[in-house]
């Protein structure tokens, strides 16, 4: 496993809460920590990570819509994958994430961190990360921007920057 510390994380502290505590924890010893947001009236359910970018050079990642114990698990697979030097960047699209299903990665433009990727705004302590949304098309091939995608798909999907061509 290749470790870069291109940016740094958040100093432990005596002050630090159990959930802070394992965040750093899980970063220093397996590279990343995934985070679970639960769907609220704000809107859908996401999972996002904290220390590709750290641990690997790897932008962050999050993805909306998926049930969290299968985020997870694609998540964990993706830092796997970045350990070995993979990298999934933006405007990039991957067959081999989701079985069955392709996969796009598009940048999250950075005055969406704090909304969205709080607890990574967190441990990286003001530096700047990038970070990547994964999102994948409904049934029929379309993607969540494309017309005619089914109804509730788009809405279980915000895509955060700009879509893809």
């Amino acid at each position: 496993m290749t470790r870069r510390h291109s940016a740094g994380m958040r100093a432990r502290t005596g002050d630090l809460d159990p959930s802070e505590q394992k965040l750093l924890d899980d970063v220093a010893e397996f590279g990343v920590h995934v985070v679970h947001v639960p769907e609220d009236d704000e809107g859908p359910g996401y999972s996002f990570t904290v220390g590709l970018w750290h641990s690997f050079e790897q932008p962050e990642i999050v993805v909306f819509g998926l049930d969290q114990d299968i985020a997870h698990d694609v998540l964990n697979a993706i830092a796997d994958e970045a350990a070995e030097e993979r990298k999934y960047l933006a405007d990039t699209r991957h067959d081999d994430v989701l079985i069955g299903y392709p996969v796009r990665f598009l940048g999250v433009p950075k005055q969406r961190h704090d909304d969205v990727l709080g607890a990574a705004v967190w441990a990286y302590d003001g530096a700047d990360f990038p970070a990547v949304q994964l999102v994948w098309p409904d049934k029929q091939g379309r993607w969540p921007w494309e017309p005619g995608v089914r109804e509730g798909f788009a809405e279980a999907q915000p895509v955060l920057g700009r879509q893809a061509p």
